[in-house]
């Protein structure tokens, strides 16, 4: 009884770490179908039994095939990704577990190696089954945090510096340790309680090292995301600079028009009574020349009305076809680099957008507010989007691209927006609703 008590205890936390670990796999390189979180936990937990019950049948080959089937069929039923073609998603996931696999075989291996070696005898099989669970989930869990996460990613490239390395070098060796110390202490145990005692510390440290690897596999993404913050704040910076230089060069030119305007109707009055009819026409053309310069005034914001105007003559330039319809609203309750921020990257994005394209290119800006909301609707020509994550389209710029999107959707959800992006018929949609 006591035998079969300690095998349970050892299968239990094997197939919990297991567990951790796949869904972590599939929910890291998905999006959930179910987000109701009720929902998840009773999949996870009913995963969970179904493993463990199969476990202890004892039966290896059944025992894999059951894994593979069950979390395939929850990779593909529970949750979606339309970047990827469905074969990679149907053995992406066979793959693993075959890798988690061969990682136990090496952790059984090593152990008795160990053992053999030290020439450390006497155990019961009962706890050598234990400690082989315990020593191989430990070899599973540095080859996938430590090796197979960093290699086996999908986003940013990723960089280590010496203190992420040293952490993790320090969880290897105080698991290492604690792990010696057991086999050393195993053979001088005499009753069923100090070997539930060794179990129980068994757990202790895989639980500590799963904690561990994870806490650090989380410093390390948040180093990656203060990197990103950077390159946000950076790029804020530079375009909002950008615009107020450019409006203040709006203001000057505005005082300069106005002052040219006052001189031709001079030069014209002047003309009319000498009756110098071409110098009359020269000067309308030179006023006709003029208007191009002028600022049109499209809100009463006026950094955005600096944006427009530069994006629309931008996308003059690129032979796209450039329409505006603005309503009555007031963005008042953003800050002007927040605006800058916003429009400047969209409009810079559906500009790229459109050069993509070889015909028919269009940009399309609506503003305005219906009832208390305040709405933002731009549509732009573009290619097929190939690639999706998480809502977005994904750059095929590289790394560090993409960065400007982000930006605007952190400062649409400082105000408790809400952005829907979406592409059709090659017609890219993104709509932006302020509260």
């Amino acid at each position: 009884m006591e035998n079969y008590m300690i095998l349970t205890f050892g299968t239990f936390i094997s197939c919990m770490i297991n567990i951790i670990i796949l869904f972590q796999f599939i929910e890291e390189r998905n999006e959930r179908k179910i987000n109701n979180r009720f929902l998840n936990i009773l999949l996870k937990t009913a995963a969970f039994l179904i493993v463990v019950v199969i476990n202890e049948l004892g039966k290896p080959v059944l025992n894999i095939v059951i894994w593979v089937v069950l979390f395939s069929f929850i990779n593909i039923i529970f949750y979606r990704n339309d970047n990827k073609k469905l074969r990679y998603r149907i053995f992406e996931v066979p793959v693993l577990i075959l890798i988690l696999s061969v990682c136990e075989t090496v952790g059984v291996v090593m152990l008795e190696y160990i053992l053999l070696k030290f020439q450390i005898h006497g155990i019961q099989p009962v706890m050598i089954k234990s400690m082989e669970l315990t020593f191989s989930k430990l070899v599973v869990l540095n080859v996938y945090y430590l090796i197979i996460t960093r290699l086996w990613r999908e986003d940013f490239a990723v960089k280590y510096t010496i203190t992420q390395c040293l952490i993790q070098v320090i969880i290897i060796l105080f698991s290492m340790t604690n792990i010696a110390v057991i086999i050393v202490a195993i053979p001088k145990i005499t009753n069923i309680t100090e070997y539930i005692l060794i179990l129980i510390n068994m757990g202790c440290i895989l639980f500590a090292d799963l904690y561990f690897l994870y806490l650090a596999r989380f410093v390390e993404e948040n180093n990656q995301l203060k990197v990103k913050l950077k390159l946000l704040e950076q790029q804020s910076l530079l375009q909002y600079e950008f615009y107020e230089d450019q409006k203040e060069k709006y203001n000057e030119s505005i005082i300069i028009l106005h002052d040219v305007y006052k001189r031709l109707n001079l030069i014209e009055e002047m003309y009319q009574a000498n009756d110098h009819k071409a110098a009359l026409t020269y000067a309308k053309e030179i006023g006709r020349l003029l208007i191009p310069l002028s600022l049109e005034d499209y809100t009463n914001n006026p950094i955005l009305n600096v944006i427009l105007n530069d994006k629309k003559r931008i996308a003059i330039f690129h032979k796209i076809k450039f329409n505006l319809e603005i309503g009555i609203v007031d963005l008042s309750f953003m800050e002007p680099i927040e605006v800058t921020t916003i429009f400047g990257n969209l409009l810079d994005n559906a500009i790229d957008a459109c050069d993509q394209v070889p015909q028919d290119r269009f940009i399309k800006v609506k503003l305005d507010k219906y009832n208390d909301f305040t709405v933002i609707n731009i549509t732009n020509s573009t290619a097929p989007i190939e690639r999706w994550h998480h809502g977005k389209p994904v750059s095929k710029k590289g790394k560090n691209h993409g960065i400007g999107l982000l930006n605007v959707e952190n400062i649409i959800k400082k105000y408790n927006g809400s952005m829907v992006l979406e592409e059709e018929n090659r017609i890219f949609s993104c709509k932006i609703i302020f509260n």
